[in-house]
């Protein structure tokens, strides 16, 4: 959920956007420049040079977002919004420092693997940390934060398998322990935590970094479930003084806070925008804020049409844009008697989505094309969904279903969510399935509440659109999470080649050198197509001329660095 290295303030250095049209093409303009970055400042400020003022006084800067959390809760939630927010009220023993995508120490004094093997990592606790309610962040507080989320994991299996609890009586669990998966044990020695693995994974100090590693008190967070009543007892940069969910988070400076990042000078007021009773929808409101001039900061997303109309030379504004890290995919219940079981019909689907249509019809070009489920900007990155889908034919799918022993068409539900473009890609794609009548698709939209409870609880869609957006700076995040045992998007998906290969990355601490195995991996999973890649977004970030620190923002591990905003 939840890298890429930004310039600073210069202006665009070129980084590689994802291809499109003929794969000669997609390739050519996937090497034109990694980590795109242009930043636009135009107005009375004497050139790159900013002054921050010697204080950001009491007036909070106001961000706006479309983007929501679920609950805030680090243990108990894995959506992108809950994991930006957490990241300015919690500390994990790690974290991105802007422009790297190396971790570097937070809570910790040190973290590193002591054995070749990348089996056992052990960090050193700072011993000045305290938490918002004044206790001292201690060794066994970072224990219990880790092995809360795997407790409820365990608790979440344990019932879905028993049949006298009722099905809307068992636990549903949408935290983030797939990506733990790797995690035997957790011991502490004096001010040290032992972290055991019970395989190799270089990819696990990524993990630390991110909320999934986030410390919670252990006295204040039940063990076997989340805590849903939006307090937070943290020890990260901003303490959180109002929250009211769907409309704000009002943060303050946290005095207390000692770590790596540059403590806050100014309140932040983040401003959730949600779609309304009347069926405004999110973006909209975002938009008519932004034009109202309610908002120093908009970092969420607008409508394609006004996003596309940006006057990116209006002398009140900054743009900061960058190629963004997210995917919007299409993902498949695969589980045995499902319509989309049979990979025969995974791959018919997969090969009737129009990508470019979807980009320039329903996105107006604000998002590129992907035919990978690793976008563009991260090693391994590839076009297995083009080279494998290029030309076929509607009768050679009819072919191949009719040959697995498929009833045609085959129906089934395609779920939904929020977004103001989301009801016409939906209709678009439910068109572009039943080109040749292989399909027979019926789509629905769902609250968010409704539909990530649904995913990973009761699972009863047979297929949703759904995005993803990277948990840390690796290949990792889009391969292992979502392909591996760990099943990130719920798709009831395994294969035991795709397995061994994930296991083998793991065990490479030099990530370009696991670059093939990745092109493999993806390569093998777009021939079975349980989660069908559609398209990668580009990320901006606008605000006012009296705000300094946008292009520090955002980045593809996850940290929403509000700390780095200033008033100049």
């Amino acid at each position: 959920m939840r890298v890429l290295g930004h310039c600073g303030w210069l202006a665009s250095q070129t980084s590689s956007e994802e291809g499109r049209g003929e794969l000669r093409r997609i390739r050519a303009r996937g090497a034109i420049g990694l980590g795109l970055v242009v930043v636009l400042a135009v107005g009375a400020i004497g050139g790159w040079m900013f002054f921050r003022s010697s204080g950001g006084g009491d007036e909070p800067i106001v961000v706006g977002t479309t983007s929501t959390p679920t609950i805030l809760d680090p243990g108990g939630a894995y959506d992108a919004a809950g994991a930006a927010l957490m990241s300015n009220l919690y500390q994990s023993l790690m974290t991105y420092a802007p422009g790297q995508e190396e971790p570097v120490p937070d809570a910790a004094e040190s973290c590193e693997f002591t054995d070749n093997q990348l089996t056992v990592y052990r960090c050193t606790l700072r011993d000045d940390l305290s938490f918002s309610n004044g206790d001292d962040v201690t060794p066994d507080d970072v224990k219990y934060s880790y092995e809360r989320v795997l407790s409820m994991a365990d608790r979440a299996a344990r019932e879905a398998e028993d049949d006298t609890i009722p099905e809307d009586e068992k636990f549903a669990y949408a935290g983030p322990s797939s990506l733990l998966a790797s995690l035997e044990a957790v011991r502490v020695d004096g001010q040290d935590v032992i972290f055991e693995l019970n395989q190799p994974d270089a990819t696990f100090p990524l993990i630390v970094a991110g909320s999934a590693g986030a410390i919670v008190h252990r006295d204040s967070y039940s063990a076997i479930e989340p805590e849903t009543d939006g307090q937070v007892v943290g020890s990260g940069p901003f303490l959180l003084d109002r929250y009211r969910p769907n409309e704000s988070a009002e943060l303050v400076p946290n005095p207390n806070y000692r770590g790596a990042v540059e403590t806050p000078d100014t309140p932040v007021t983040v401003r959730y925008f949600v779609q309304s009773d009347d069926g405004t929808a999110a973006e909209e409101l975002l938009a008519d804020a932004w034009e109202a001039g309610e908002l120093d900061v908009n970092n969420g997303r607008m409508p394609p049409a006004v996003m596309s109309d940006l006057n990116r030379s209006d002398s009140g504004i900054r743009v900061a844009e960058t190629t963004g890290g997210s995917i919007r995919v299409l993902a498949f219940n695969t589980d045995q008697g499902l319509p989309m079981s049979e990979a025969a019909a995974r791959r018919a689907a997969a090969s009737l989505i129009d990508r470019e249509a979807i980009s320039r019809r329903v996105q107006q070009g604000t998002v590129e094309p992907l035919y990978s489920l690793i976008p563009v900007g991260f090693t391994g990155h590839g076009t297995p969904y083009y080279d494998h889908y290029r030309g076929v034919t509607v009768d050679s799918l009819r072919t191949e279903m009719e040959e697995a022993g498929l009833e045609l068409p085959v129906r089934f539900n395609l779920a939904y969510s929020r977004g103001v473009a989301n009801h016409a890609e939906a209709e678009l794609i439910q068109q572009q399935l039943e080109e040749g009548g292989l399909f027979d698709v019926e789509i629905s939209y769902h609250d968010w509440a409704e539909f990530i409870p649904t995913i990973y609880g009761a699972r009863g869609y047979d297929a949703y659109l759904i995005g993803w957006t990277p948990d840390f700076p690796d290949p990792a995040t889009f391969t292992d999470t979502i392909l591996g045992p760990g099943d990130g998007l719920a798709t009831g998906f395994s294969d035991n080649a795709i397995n061994e290969l994930i296991s083998r990355t793991h065990g490479e601490p030099d990530r370009g050198r696991a670059a093939e195995d990745f092109l493999t991996i993806h390569d093998l999973a777009a021939g079975s197509a349980p989660i069908v890649p559609i398209w990668q977004d580009k990320r901006t970030v606008i605000s006012t001329v009296q705000i300094s620190g946008t292009q520090n923002l955002v980045s593809h591990s996850g940290v929403w660095r509000l700390w780095e905003l200033h008033r100049i």
